[in-house]
């Protein structure tokens, strides 16, 4: 399911991840969906917008590790990581938020006629940002919506609309599982976990203001609106805790080398 990387990847307390910029992540995403088109029995590539809560459950949870590992592009999603990725020498490193990347793609699928299928998220959120999208991407192809669980038989509903790429909004861990094992039935070349990006386009839920964003508090703008996310960020402490000891042991041993 791995696709090696044009870009330079490290890791974050055993995680893989990718330095990137938004550019070069959408660049890639052009990429994966032309390389499928050209080669059909090329397995589809897993997308990750990675944050410091998934990176604990890749350390807890062996199967979603296994996605990770077998993941062709893992972008930074997260100031965690950000300022992770810089302690480590990788002063370039930006946030690289999903909901940007995908809104800065729209217009290359459009170009290139690229197809896209929406799977999960909550009753009737697909469609309405596929309604909403379509009318701030004029010409966009969404072609399939399904607010079915991650499982075969979604994939099997989206296979007639011939999409090449399905953004899997099943949440942490299932919707990175659903690609893995069920895009390809689906016959897509790219699966992408989007998280609750699609509750953004459907304007279901609010997006930080651009400075919030810009100053990395958009999680708590997000645990501001969204209460329920406090248990969910119980795991940031450990992350900070962990990462900072891990960047302490790197310096001393760039040092030492």
């Amino acid at each position: 399911m791995r696709s090696r990387p044009a870009h330079l990847r490290t890791r974050v307390l055993g995680c893989p991840v990718d330095v990137v910029s938004i550019e070069q992540a959408v660049a890639s995403l052009i990429d994966m969906v032309q390389a499928h088109r050209d080669d059909p029995k090329r397995p589809p590539a897993l997308v990750i917008t990675l944050n410091p809560e998934m990176v604990m459950l890749a350390r807890r949870d062996a199967e979603f590790r296994r996605a990770i590992e077998a993941a062709a592009l893992l972008v930074p999603d997260g100031i965690g990581l950000v300022r992770a990725l810089r302690r480590r020498g990788h002063q370039t490193a930006v946030r690289v938020g999903g909901t940007d990347m995908l809104a800065s793609y729209l217009p290359h699928a459009v170009r290139l006629g690229h197809r896209i299928a929406f799977a999960g998220a909550g009753p009737g959120v697909g469609a309405e940002a596929a309604r909403r999208l379509s009318q701030r991407v004029p010409g966009l192809q969404i072609v399939a919506v399904d607010a079915g669980p991650p499982d075969a038989a979604t994939a099997e509903r989206l296979k007639p609309a011939h999409p090449d790429m399905v953004w899997s909004a099943f949440g942490a861990g299932r919707q990175e599982r659903f690609v893995l094992e069920h895009v390809g039935a689906a016959g897509a070349g790219v699966g992408i976990g989007v998280g609750g990006a699609l509750d953004y386009f459907s304007g279901r839920t609010p997006r930080a203001p651009a400075m919030l964003r810009s100053a990395g508090l958009e999680w708590a703008w997000r645990l501001a609106i969204q209460p329920w996310r406090w248990r969910r960020q119980l795991v940031l402490p450990g992350f900070w805790v962990l990462e900072r000891a891990e960047a302490r042991r790197h310096t001393r041993a760039a040092r030492r080398g």
